[in-house]
């Protein structure tokens, strides 16, 4: 699996990505009112985090989250670039979006190893294992018990 964009708003999740990239080439865009599990929203906003470290000049006075991932891939499907979009919350009550220009992978690791863990929350809520609520073919039922001799 492929993902090449993520978008976490607060009244939607959407995620677009590339299914059975070998064969036959699937493109797909899951879009889910069901918010996911706090993983996801955690590991976004761990690349603001890393994005406004210590270093930078604006980590002390704001907080923020990254609502939107797009992922370029080379011809090998290795990462090859991201654009990161996002808003910035001031202590002052200021408001403003940012949308960064490519940052190509390997470039700065501490932000590639946040981004690709935000992909992997985001292939595993694809997959079920993230979803707020359970699904019908994750819940368990009880085995009926078999009556009679041993066979």
């Amino acid at each position: 699996m492929i993902i090449h964009k993520i978008c976490v708003r607060s009244n939607v999740v959407r995620i677009g990505y590339l299914e059975n990239e070998k064969e036959a080439p699937r493109e797909y865009i899951l879009k889910s009112k069901e918010l996911a599990r706090p993983e996801l929203y955690k590991a976004m906003e761990n690349i603001f985090q890393v994005m406004a470290n210590a270093d930078t000049c604006f980590a002390a006075v704001c907080d923020g989250e990254i609502e939107d991932i797009v992922i370029k891939y080379n011809r090998d499907n290795s990462v090859d670039n991201y654009v990161l979009a996002g808003a910035m919350h001031g202590d002052d009550g200021l408001v403003a979006t940012f949308k960064t220009e490519k940052i190509y992978a390997r470039a700065w690791m501490e932000l590639d190893n946040a981004v690709r863990s935000a992909m992997k929350e985001a292939e595993l809520f694809i997959k079920g294992k993230r979803a707020q609520m359970t699904l019908d073919i994750e819940a368990e039922t009880p085995a009926s018990k078999l009556k009679g001799g041993v066979a």
